[in-house]
């Protein structure tokens, strides 16, 4: 019982970057969200998480199911916002570690963003909310 507690902060010291990249795909994971852009793409990559919060130690690949990414126009996401995609915690045997963010079907208007995540466990239990990156898609 002490794990599915610790699973809400999961992200807590997770590491995520927003890199701007070249034009094309998404570098290599698995994504069907629908065609690869044209044109510049913004990838947002990061590093799955190692421990629960009360640092017990987490494998990826069999205690992740999914990670949720959220995007609002403003930093102040809430437990009453919904994902915009979910993605695989593992796929083909390896852990997925990016995404590309133009491949997101209903993107909020504006070209200031921002973007988070929250990891989901096998168990459903969802982690704290990754601290929001600014998205400047001008």
């Amino acid at each position: 019982m002490k794990r599915r507690a610790a699973m809400r902060m999961l992200l807590g010291g997770f590491a995520a970057v927003l890199l701007l990249g070249g034009c094309g795909g998404g570098g290599g994971t698995p994504q069907s969200q629908g065609p690869a852009p044209a044109g510049p793409v913004s990838v947002l990559a990061w590093t799955p998480p190692t421990t629960y919060n009360d640092n017990v130690p987490l494998d990826p690949a069999r205690d992740l199911d999914f990670y949720e990414i959220y995007v609002r126009r403003d930093p102040n996401f809430t437990d009453s916002d919904l994902p915009l995609v979910q993605i695989a915690a593992v796929a083909a045997g390896s852990p997925v570690t990016e995404f590309t963010l133009e491949l997101i079907p209903a993107l909020p208007a504006g070209t200031q963003l921002y973007v988070s995540m929250r990891a989901v466990g096998i168990d459903k239990q969802r982690s704290a909310y990754m601290a929001p990156l600014p998205w400047d898609r001008s």
